[in-house]
């Protein structure tokens, strides 16, 4: 199945891209789809992304379509879905 990644603000700069297509198998997790996309784009992206143990960031917000989604709990993707990253920006 297909599924699109929208990244945003830093994320954004360390793709190098705004919007990316991937395709994953049937039954796989917003957390499968986040480990795959740091593996295509190394570290640069990936510390962004999952910590050195391959799970999600802590910080690190998703969204399907709407929804916001909680890392861990097993996320099931369908196909032609939208994921966004948000990495949480901080200043004032």
């Amino acid at each position: 199945m297909k599924v699109t990644v929208e990244f945003t603000a830093q994320i954004r700069r360390a793709a190098g891209v705004s919007v990316e297509d991937y395709s994953v198998e049937d039954g796989c997790t917003a957390d499968a789809l986040l480990r795959q996309i740091a593996e295509r784009h190394g570290s640069e992206l990936g510390r962004f992304l999952v910590t050195e143990s391959g799970e999600p960031q802590s910080t690190l917000l998703a969204f399907i379509s709407d929804s916001q989604i909680r890392w861990g709990e097993g996320t099931p993707l369908s196909d032609g879905q939208t994921v966004t990253l948000l990495s949480p920006i901080s200043g004032g």
